[in-house]
């Protein structure tokens, strides 16, 4: 893996757990919580200020913006009890199937 790829996956599990963090500050009533996730953020974006250094723009941010989004998504579905509707999961799919052609292809 080079350091593109390296810095692109820290930068989106950093803004998975800054969505997790944000959720457990309670709207920022837990104020550790509400750090952690101002934390996270601030570091997800540091690193991916290295990932567009080298990749374009466009296609940095579209995959960084749809996998954080899946794996937030089944982040709340395995701890917080989210239930999908069959159009989401359906929505899930293309973004997995875009993350797979921005991917290889691009």
């Amino acid at each position: 893996m080079n350091n593109e790829m390296l810095f692109l996956s820290l930068s989106i599990l950093l803004d998975v757990a800054a969505n997790i963090f944000l959720k457990k500050s309670n709207g920022f009533r837990q104020k550790l919580w509400g750090l952690a996730a101002i934390v996270s953020i601030l570091l997800a974006f540091i690193a991916f200020s290295q990932v567009i250094k080298t990749m374009d723009l466009s296609i940095a941010y579209a995959f960084w913006g749809a996998a954080g989004l899946i794996l937030t998504t089944f982040v709340d579905i395995t701890f917080y009890g989210l239930r999908l509707k069959n159009s989401a999961i359906a929505g899930i799919a293309c973004m997995i199937t875009g993350i797979v052609l921005i991917k290889y292809v691009a």
